[in-house]
């Protein structure tokens, strides 16, 4: 049965396609958080594979003591019985979707496959070159299919159309982990970047970013997503709240200080922006630096 949680900014639903007999795929769900809300405690899935595709956003996970910071259009992966968690970060703001995925031990059949079929997949996926690496748009579309099937059971086939959708999904994770790494910024986005980090303080419009860039607006904010995962205006926020923390945590400035040096209006909707994004007032972190 789906299970839905929502609250004033944030919604998270999970599916479990073992209700109609996908016993490969346990859970599959989908994250769309505009606020930044508690992390996951360290834990374990029992012989499960966990893929999870940010679409927007960033998130940090933490696996045998090390942070992966990830972001928009980037997949994570965690292997069976690897334990995870957040570490001390919060779930930032974006879009996730994640599949659990239970990887046969022998040869046997595999989501709908044959075991001759299956084999080569699995084998692939047990093979994963690299625990982050870019995605690309199918991830999205089949993933919707999946839910949207799962939600019509009036669907022909549906089961069959589901486990096809799945197969879809983990051949295109295998193919985007065999790909590029990383995107590099290309020469215009740079440029819009370091105008934005020249001086923090100032404020800076999209479409003034996007004359830095020398780009049209439209196709500067695309190009820009595209290439960092997030919006011009979001990333200017993130990085207007990593500047702060950092102050905040080594400097004598007060908040206020830095809220307006910065380029806030008020200091009020400074700690409004910066409890979104790191799940903290600015006098938690300042606190934490008097006990420290």
């Amino acid at each position: 049965m789906p299970r839905d949680h929502a609250d004033r900014h944030n919604t998270r639903s999970v599916i479990d396609l073992r209700d109609i007999g996908i016993r490969d795929v346990p859970l599959v769900g989908v994250h769309r958080l505009s606020s930044a809300e508690p992390g996951l405690h360290p834990h374990v899935h029992r012989g499960l594979m966990e893929i999870c595709y940010l679409k927007r956003g960033e998130r940090v996970y933490c696996v045998g003591g090390r942070d992966y910071r990830f972001t928009g259009n980037e997949v994570f992966v965690t292997f069976p019985d690897e334990e995870h968690g957040s570490g001390d970060n919060p779930h930032g703001k974006g879009i996730l979707y994640w599949m659990q995925v239970r990887l046969p031990r022998r040869s046997s059949s595999f989501v709908g496959l044959t075991r001759g079929e299956a084999g080569p997949l699995v084998k692939s996926l047990r093979a994963l070159p690299r625990r982050i690496f870019r995605g690309d748009h199918r991830l999205e579309a089949y993933f919707d299919e999946i839910r949207r099937l799962y939600f019509d059971a009036e669907a022909p086939l549906r089961r069959l159309a589901i486990e096809s959708r799945v197969v879809s999904w983990l051949i295109a994770i295998v193919e985007c982990a065999s790909g590029e790494t990383t995107v590099d910024l290309s020469s215009d986005i740079r440029r819009a970047i370091e105008e934005a980090r020249r001086d923090p303080g100032r404020t800076l419009s999209v479409p003034d970013l996007a004359r830095a860039a020398k780009l049209s607006t439209s196709r500067f904010k695309a190009k820009f997503k595209e290439q960092t995962g997030m919006s011009p205006a979001e990333y200017m926020l993130r990085e207007k709240v990593r500047i702060a923390r950092e102050r905040i945590s080594t400097g004598r400035e007060s908040i206020t200080e830095i809220a307006y040096d910065l380029g806030f209006s008020s200091s009020q909707y400074f700690a409004t922006v910066f409890k979104r994004f790191t799940r903290m007032r600015p006098t938690d972190v300042r606190a934490a630096r008097v006990v420290k």
